[in-house]
């Protein structure tokens, strides 16, 4: 029609070269994980299946306990004590850590515990575990902890330390006098991006540490790749070793998520 106006299509800036950013990403992602198996593949052929079993061996155990519901069932049991475990130690962790990072006299006094305690090994603790909680899912739990508390406690002291002072004085020219106040609205929005590093570490950390839980005897992944190992029968170790590995780069996804949605503003 004479006059009409076509309309117009809008070019988002930088569209193109981020979708071609997306696609090369995806294919250096894929090109490794073929390389990867490949590579095992390739090892296997010319190793005794009961050291290294070929990919075909470890796919069949996969399907056959997708099939049969004992994965899920396994997930399951393993997520009672990861998922407590996980949030309590590292909710623990930020809240000492903070505290550690913002008074002096806290500093001195519980940090030169936890400098002391530091050092021992999560898995030192084991026969606390047992004792104080016995062989079920809290004692697997306490161990995670262990390792979530000092992961998300280090991080949260080095955040709060980072805040620039000049923040802090802004916030005192503007009414928050109190210690509480200046953590609330200035400390704790500086030092999300630290809190939230450590989180993300914890959580990785705490799938392995998981596995060392399940020693105790606790029902899951962990017990059951063990089990398996005892039986060398290696096509299940390997495919719930790749389960593990699935279901941290999950979570560590979703973790990442939350901090993007949660520092949009920034």
């Amino acid at each position: 029609m004479a006059g009409s106006v076509e309309p117009e299509t809008l070019d988002v800036p930088g569209t193109g070269s981020f979708r071609l950013g997306q696609l090369r990403n995806l294919a250096l992602q894929t090109g490794a994980l073929v390389a990867f198996v490949a590579l095992w593949w390739g090892a296997a052929l010319f190793t005794p299946q009961t050291l290294l079993p070929q990919p075909p061996a470890v796919l069949e155990v996969l399907v056959a306990d997708v099939t049969s519901g004992q994965l899920f069932e396994l997930v399951v049991q393993s997520l009672r004590h990861y998922l407590p475990g996980l949030l309590v130690g590292s909710a623990l962790g930020m809240a000492v850590g903070i505290l550690v990072g913002w008074s002096s006299l806290a500093s001195q006094t519980v940090g030169t515990v936890a400098g002391l305690l530091r050092p021992v090994p999560p898995l030192a603790w084991i026969p606390f575990a047992i004792i104080w909680f016995g062989l079920n899912d809290s004692g697997a739990a306490f161990i995670i902890a262990i390792v979530a508390f000092w992961i998300n406690y280090y991080n949260a002291e080095s955040g709060v330390r980072s805040v620039d002072d000049q923040l802090l004085e802004v916030g005192q020219s503007l009414g928050t006098k109190s210690d509480l106040g200046l953590i609330r609205r200035i400390v704790l929005p500086s030092a999300t991006p630290e809190l939230f590093t450590g989180f993300r570490t914890a959580a990785g950390q705490a799938w392995m540490v998981m596995v060392a839980a399940e020693l105790l005897g606790v029902p899951g992944i962990g017990k059951h790749l063990w089990d398996a190992a005892n039986f060398l029968q290696m096509p299940v170790v390997i495919a719930y070793m790749l389960v593990i590995g699935v279901l941290f780069l999950l979570s560590d996804r979703l973790i990442k998520l939350a901090e993007t949605y949660t520092l949009a503003w920034r």
